[in-house]
């Protein structure tokens, strides 16, 4: 643009002869434009602008240019191609023209900006008022922060909650901020500054926490809870805003339940501890109750409105030269009005009409709340808080407590008379029991304390047990169980049970000063005084005839069950075959061929049920006599390769092996039934054996077996007689044991010990009568023992221990 006046001052001085001057003058406005121009450009680029609004500056200035240039260069040309010449004072009023639409457009541009502006101004406004005249205002403590977490606004109440300046804050890096003038006015600082700077580090979630605020010369103790989370856009994008809500009430609140809820828990955990005396839970409860009401003097008193007397059981004062057992006047106490209303009564400011009392202190007290004790429905005395300064209202739970207090005083006196008269009861009682027990001479009666150590001592102990009163007392009572029994620690699991539940039982073996044992029925109880636990009574009977009995006719009974069946199902049977074989010999049909059959028949049966009839009178003899019946001396070795040759012949498809038999010589106790015990578990073997082809193994081991002996005699007790003896002894005596084992299925392990009782054998298949049972009565007998387990072929083994004779 500077090029157009500059040619033309050339034009008008070459061409036109003009003077300098007169051209300078005629060209100064466009050349005054001109440099204007340029300095704008310069101004421009100095300025500390975006780029981008720089670029649309010059984007205007070009493109406004640039559309002029064209519509003059459209004017002139039209005007040469019309006319062929150019009419000045049009070219200048086309150029008016031209600068009035582009005065139009500047025009209504600026029109639009200045609305925007008077938008944005309003907008301003109306924030200005939002975060004033409202946030301003608001209880929620607020800080923004920008990118750098730096303070961009606060509001009035961070000034209040944290005596901040708000002007002097702004700009100021909240972590300095933190650092120097917020962390410390809390209870626990340093969680509070690790807390609200770990934000900064990491300013990609929301924290949220309670903090207490402790009092200061500026600001008030208060509970706040912090909730800030990150600016993710906006003009504070990266920042991050931080609320503080004064949650006080609610702290205190919570406060005010958790109080009640453990002033409860106190008050339940005292009246129900049962080693607590009632004298010592009224003064805890006095405690609470001071604590409760923040009072300077608390008593629990007993009033006699006869006398006029106030005499303090349980008092809490302080300052105050008072203790239980002291007697004040009832006109010194503001209880007088609460005996004479029969009801709880409280001020928190003494009325115009009260007068002072001082309950025998120096000086009077403004607050007060008392309840009435009762006792059989009649007033005992009471039970009250007081305090010299007045004091704010009380809540209806504190009162309530209060009377909670008193009503369990009232119980407690009723109880506690009560139990008195009881327990004078109890010991006049436990006089005339002691009289009766030293003369019981059919139990032992004794009492333990807690440790276990006996105390007392009765005529039935010293004759049950072998020890006198001067030998036993102070010992503990584990000497009376077997020495299993103590290292299993069934004396103590006793004493246990019997202080948890009051009262445990148990039969078993106990042992007399001699070392013998006896059968003993035990019940243990434990003792208590006033509530306490002071020991244990034990009271023993001595059981062992009556045991032996029972065990015996139990027994007794199974045998003869036995018998019975082996009658009904073998003898019977064969009967039943015999009596229907001659039914057919007595038909006129019959042929000789025909009868000598069943002729036969009843030969063979006739033969089989003698056979068990022989077998059975020796069983008989055996244990049914049982006390008479004698063993003898019988070769191992003959008697059961006897029946190993049988049951070779009885059972063609099964495989018998026999090894490491005993010499001939080598003789066991036994009698002429053996042989039918090896039977019984040889036929079991192979009977029960689902194999196409059994196997059973046979052979011999040498061993030891405990033996029960008589102590005088040292002879042999057989097995169903080794309780009734008193003195028997036990013997590691030389043994033979006899191993049958098979490749059958095997027997289940809960059901190995079934195996030899009655029912199992299959009474019903003549021949097989007696079965395992057989085998285990004659093993006892024998005072031998038998055994089942998994044999090593995938079945059952029996072992049969026989003591060498």
């Amino acid at each position: 643009m500077l090029c157009v006046p500059l040619y033309d001052m050339y034009d008008d001085v070459s061409n036109l002869s003009w003077g300098f001057t007169t051209t300078l003058v005629e060209n100064s406005v466009l050349i005054a434009l001109a440099l204007g121009l340029v300095y704008g450009g310069v101004w421009l680029a100095r300025l500390d602008w975006d780029p981008e609004y720089k670029r649309s500056v010059v984007k205007w200035n070009l493109g406004v240019a640039a559309g002029i240039a064209a519509l003059y260069a459209l004017v002139i040309g039209l005007q040469l191609w019309a006319m062929g010449s150019l009419k000045p004072w049009i070219l200048a009023l086309d150029g008016v023209l031209f600068g009035s639409v582009a005065a139009f457009a500047v025009g209504t541009y600026s029109a639009r900006n200045e609305r925007v502006n008077d938008e944005l101004a309003r907008s301003r406004e109306e924030y200005r008022t939002l975060t004033d005249d409202v946030l301003d205002t608001s209880e929620v403590a607020t800080f923004i922060l920008d990118s750098a977490f730096n303070v961009v606004w606060t509001n009035q109440a961070t000034a209040d909650y944290f005596g901040l300046d708000r002007e002097a804050i702004l700009g100021h890096d909240k972590r300095e901020l933190v650092e120097e003038q917020i962390a410390g006015r809390f209870a626990e600082p340093e969680r509070f500054r690790e807390r609200v700077t770990a934000t900064y580090d990491d300013n990609t979630y929301t924290e949220q926490f309670e903090c207490h605020m402790l009092e200061s010369e500026d600001t008030d103790e208060r509970w706040l809870e912090h909730w800030s989370q990150p600016i993710e856009n906006g003009l504070y994008e990266g920042g991050r805003i931080e609320h503080y809500s004064d949650i006080t009430a609610i702290k205190e609140r919570e406060r005010e339940l958790d109080l009640r809820e453990r002033k409860l828990r106190e008050l339940y955990d005292i009246i129900s501890d049962p080693s607590m005396t009632f004298n010592d839970k009224a003064e805890r409860l006095v405690d609470i109750g001071r604590e409760l009401f923040d009072a300077e003097y608390g008593s629990f008193a007993c009033i006699d409105q006869e006398s006029g007397e106030y005499t303090v059981e349980a008092v809490h004062a302080d300052d105050a030269d008072i203790e239980a057992g002291d007697v004040i006047p009832l006109g010194q106490t503001h209880c007088e009005r609460t005996v004479l209303t029969e009801r709880t009564l409280q001020f928190e400011t003494r009325p115009f009409d009260v007068e002072e009392k001082d309950y025998g202190t120096d000086a009077g007290f403004e607050t007060y709340v008392g309840t009435p004790v009762y006792e059989n429905n009649n007033i005992y005395g009471t039970l009250c808080f007081l305090d010299r300064e007045e004091s704010d209202p009380f809540d209806d739970w504190q009162l309530t407590m209060v009377e909670l207090m008193g009503n369990w005083m009232g119980y407690e006196l009723n109880r506690k008379h009560l139990l008195e008269e009881r327990q004078q009861r109890l010991r006049e009682q436990e006089a005339k029991l002691a009289e009766f027990v030293d003369t019981v001479d059919n139990y032992a009666i004794f009492t333990l304390d807690t440790e276990g150590l006996v105390t007392s001592w009765n005529a039935g102990a010293e004759q049950i047990k072998g020890y006198s009163k001067s030998e036993i007392v102070g010992e503990h009572f584990s000497v009376f169980y077997p020495e299993e029994n103590v290292e299993a620690d069934l004396p103590e699991e006793l004493l246990t049970e019997a202080a948890e539940t009051g009262q445990a039982t148990h039969e078993g073996w106990r042992v007399r000063k001699d070392g013998s044992r006896f059968w003993a029925n035990v019940t243990i109880a434990a003792r208590y005084e006033d509530g306490e636990h002071v020991g244990y009574t034990k009271v023993v009977e001595d059981r062992t005839e009556q045991r032996e009995r029972e065990r015996t006719l139990e027994h007794e009974r199974e045998r003869l069950e036995f018998m019975n069946r082996i009658i009904r199902h073998n003898i019977l049977n064969g009967l039943n075959v015999v009596g229907a074989r001659t039914r057919y010999l007595d038909g006129e049909d019959v042929t000789a061929g025909e009868a000598d059959d069943h002729l036969e028949t009843v030969i063979h049966r006739v033969e089989d049920m003698t056979a068990v009839i022989d077998t059975m009178r020796t069983f008989m003899d055996a244990v049914l006599e049982e006390a008479d019946h004698e063993t003898e001396p019988v070769s191992l070795r003959e008697a059961l390769n006897r029946k190993v040759t049988l049951a070779r012949d009885t059972y063609d498809d099964a495989v018998f092996e026999t090894d490491d038999l005993p010499d001939p010589d080598v003789e066991v106790r036994a009698d002429e039934l053996v042989g039918e015990v090896f039977e019984n578990v040889l036929s079991n073997a192979v009977v029960h054996n689902d194999a196409d082809t059994p196997r059973v193994d046979v052979w011999t081991t040498e061993t030891t077996h405990q033996a029960t002996v008589d102590a005088e005699t040292g002879e042999v007790v057989p097995a169903w007689r080794e309780s009734a003896v008193d003195g028997n002894e036990t013997e590691e005596r030389p043994a033979i044991a006899v191993h049958i084992a098979d490749d059958g299925p095997g027997i289940p392990d809960d059901q190995k010990e079934q195996i030899l009782e009655k029912g199992v054998s299959e009474l019903s298949e003549p021949g097989n009568g007696f079965g395992l049972y057989l085998v285990k009565e004659m093993m006892a007998a024998y005072s031998g023992a038998v055994d089942v387990r998994d044999s090593e072929m995938g079945g059952t083994e029996f072992e049969l221990v026989f003591l060498q004779a």
